[in-house]
Order: C-alpha cells, then sequence, then structure tokens
C-alpha cells in the first residue's frame, strides 16, 4: 500500500514527466515554426535517432506552413506510430557521421503534403533542418515508406550543399526528361524507363532521376546491378557512377552495387 507522501511523490514525477514532454514538443513547435507538432518516442523505434537528435514527428491537425505556401495534413498518432516503424529501418541505410554531416533534426509526417496545389511526396526545409513527408492516410506499404523517406531525404541532401541545381549533371545528362509529371507521379519500377533511366519515375526532371537513383541504390542494389549488367547501359552506367560519387563527396556516404 502506498504511503500519502509516497503517492503524492509519483504523482509530482509523473507530472513532471509530462511537463518534460511538453517542454520537448514546445521548442520542437518555436523551432519549426508548426504549432500543431506533436514528437514520437523515435529513440524507441531505432535507438540511434536519440543519438543523433533526429526525431520523428506529426501534426495532429492540418497545418499551412511556409506562410500559407505549403500545406501538411494531418495523421493520427497511432498512424503515425506505424508509419515511423517502417521509416526507422531506413535510417540504418545511413551511417552516422552521413546524419551527422546532413544536420536532419525533424523527420515531420503529412497525410498530405502539398506546393501550392500541387501534391509533392515532401517539402526539405534545410534551414529548419526538417523534412516533412507525403505517407497518404495510411496502410502504405513500408517498402513504399522507406523508397519514399529516401528519395525526399536526398532531396533535403541537394538543397543542404546548395547542388539541388546541377549544372554538371545537366551538360553531361541533361537531354531526354519529360521536365513534367504527367502520369508519372507513382513510384515505378526498375526496369520501366527508356535506355538511359532506371524507371520510368527518372524521366521526369533531372532531380528526380537522381532522387530515385539515391534511394534504390541504397534499397535495392542487388537488383540495380543485375539491371545494369542485363542492359550494358554506358548512360545509366555513368549516372549511376555519378551519383555514387556525389554521395560521397557531400556526405561521406560510400554507395555500392
Amino acid at each position: 500500500m502506498l504511503t500519502a507522501p509516497l503517492l503524492l511523490a509519483l504523482m509530482l514525477a509523473a507530472l513532471g514527466v509530462a511537463q518534460a514532454q511538453n517542454v520537448s514538443e514546445q521548442q520542437a513547435a518555436k523551432e519549426t515554426y508548426i504549432d500543431s507538432l506533436r514528437l514520437l518516442d523515435a529513440a524507441a523505434l531505432e535507438p540511434r535517432l536519440g543519438t543523433l537528435g533526429i526525431n520523428i514527428g506529426y501534426v495532429e491537425r492540418d497545418t499551412r506552413p511556409g506562410g500559407g505556401r505549403y500545406f501538411c495534413g494531418a495523421v493520427s498518432r497511432d498512424a503515425s506510430r506505424a508509419i515511423a516503424r517502417s521509416i526507422a529501418p531506413a535510417f540504418a541505410k545511413l551511417p552516422d557521421a552521413s546524419l551527422r554531416r546532413l544536420r536532419l533534426r525533424y523527420a515531420i509526417l503529412c497525410s498530405r503534403a502539398m506546393a501550392g496545389t500541387q501534391r509533392i511526396g515532401g517539402i526539405p526545409v534545410p534551414p529548419l533542418d526538417l523534412l516533412m513527408l507525403d505517407v497518404g492516410e495510411g496502410g502504405t506499404n513500408p517498402g513504399d515508406v522507406q523508397h519514399l523517406f529516401l528519395h525526399e531525404l536526398y532531396h533535403l541532401i541537394e538543397y543542404r550543399f546548395n547542388t539541388y541545381e546541377d549544372a554538371q549533371w545537366r551538360q553531361r545528362f541533361g537531354a531526354g526528361y519529360a521536365e513534367s509529371y504527367g502520369e508519372r507521379m507513382n513510384r515505378s519500377a526498375i526496369g520501366s524507363g527508356r535506355p538511359g533511366f532506371l524507371n520510368a519515375y527518372s524521366e521526369t526532371y533531372p532531380h528526380e532521376e537522381r532522387a530515385e537513383l539515391f534511394a534504390l541504390l541504397l534499397l535495392e542494389p542487388a537488383v540495380v546491378a543485375t539491371h545494369l549488367k542485363r542492359t550494358n547501359d554506358p548512360v545509366l552506367r555513368d549516372k549511376v557512377r555519378y551519383v555514387i560519387e556525389k554521395c560521397e563527396r557531400l556526405l561521406g556516404l560510400r554507395l555500392a552495387y
């Protein structure tokens, strides 16, 4: 049986824990300018994240960051936990040194992400060290979630190091892009692209192709290698080498296939 002083001490301790969590979320809301931001226990999902200072969160109500230029749809806490469990293994693909160099602090889940009227996969914001992700309404395949995260993370990498407009890439591989999304808004399989492209989505824009190569080299390196061997595509092989060298230069990350 608990004595009155002990019960009071436990109640105060519990209140202190709750207040500490609220302060953490308040600090996160202040740093990201998102009042509706709520944090998950990222360290419980992947212990490295706590050490690296990376937080996974969600918005509990629809929010319009960037002065209303963007939109991040609300996600429930239960759905966020399930999606975060899918994302956590993707972090294992990246060494601590690379994540520290990238300085990611917040991965924020949205049921829908928009730029104006255009739905987009993510919103990278390097000055705030955050990345928003359009994870849908729930029930998303874990492999698709990991692909989305790594693809959008690569956009954050290029924005962070000011290489989004890659003039050298344009000079070497600039031809053949649709310069629009058209019907290619969904993830496409390796081998679905024309010669010189790993998949159909890569044909949209140069920055999207580099992000696809990055994600697929991390998630499916053996499949990429098999495709290159089967097609003996010299342009695609050069593109793969380019992304590998760029990742090592920017992040010290050694991709292999």
